[in-house]
């Protein structure tokens, strides 16, 4: 136990080494991208990173959200830099559910960065199923998962779990049941965490990133055409848990999703369901 928590004080101490590293000029550029008054521009750079760089980054925009959360817009009176403060409304909802967002998407990534670590794959692989945060679904989702960054104007980062292999239909406890998948072969590429560069204030620019980021998976689960050692040729559909829905600025109509009818979600014996997921579909 001590070994460990000496590895994640060195691995602290290594992401704020970072930020002064030869990374610092891009880093920056991805934390304080600045907001945008239109659209942000259609080219982007969609690129896996990994958990360690992800979890600084998140962690960077955490201290941005303090400055800017609950603010949007220009007070005319005020000057052209100033900005309102919004105290009602859905935007206020959905900035508030935000904050717990990043948080869930730093701690994830930190302990997958940790997990990785470990002295062997098999080693890491066994500290990813342990993640807590990750624990979704009735299903442990660390061992496959990934992390990725768009870098449009604002940034995205996303936490997805690529599911390799088909899982079961049924589950063999009688204290649950795993209904059967209608759409999708049952092979998912999952979105569990979606946040966006909190300094953007345009509602515009930021569903547009996040459709960016959305069709981009789409884009990279339809060309991974299966895994070479999972089911090789199955095609994996795009989905995303409702928690990241719940903080997204984008409607179900832009951001082309749909609730899933029979979805791979667990019911207790009482019938009651842990998480629903929603279908992306973009092209």
């Amino acid at each position: 136990q001590t070994k460990e928590m000496l590895s994640m004080f060195l691995l602290s101490m290594a992401m704020a080494a970072v930020v002064t590293s030869s990374n610092r000029c891009h880093v920056a550029a991805l934390a304080t991208s600045p907001p945008s008054s239109t659209s942000p521009s259609k080219k982007s750079v969609f690129t896996e990173i990994q958990p360690l760089k992800a979890a600084m980054l998140t962690k960077s925009w955490q201290g941005l959200l303090l400055d800017v959360d609950q603010k949007v817009g220009i007070v005319p009176e005020l000057g052209s830099t100033s900005v309102g403060v919004q105290r009602f409304g859905p935007e206020l909802k959905r900035r508030t559910s935000c904050a717990r967002q990043f948080e869930r998407c730093y701690e994830a990534a930190f302990a997958l960065a940790i997990a990785d670590k470990g002295p062997s794959p098999e080693e890491a692989r066994a500290k990813r199923l342990t993640i807590p945060l990750l624990l979704i679904d009735g299903e442990a989702r660390g061992p496959d998962c990934k992390t990725f960054a768009c870098l449009t104007s604002p940034a995205t980062i996303a936490v997805v779990e690529q599911q390799q292999k088909q899982k079961p239909q049924k589950n063999e406890s009688n204290d649950c049941i795993i209904e059967e998948e209608e759409e999708g072969g049952g092979l998912w590429w999952s979105v569990l965490m979606l946040i966006v560069n909190p300094t953007e204030r345009n509602i515009d620019a930021i569903v547009e990133a996040e459709r960016t980021m959305l069709r981009e998976l789409c884009k990279a689960a339809m060309e991974s055409n299966g895994s070479a050692d999972g089911d090789g040729g199955l095609v994996p559909s795009l989905r995303i848990l409702d928690k990241a829905r719940e903080t997204l600025a984008g409607d179900e109509g832009a951001l082309g999703l749909s609730p899933l009818r029979t979805s791979t979600i667990n019911h207790d014996k009482n019938n009651n369901v842990d998480d629903q997921w929603y279908r992306c579909e973009l092209s």
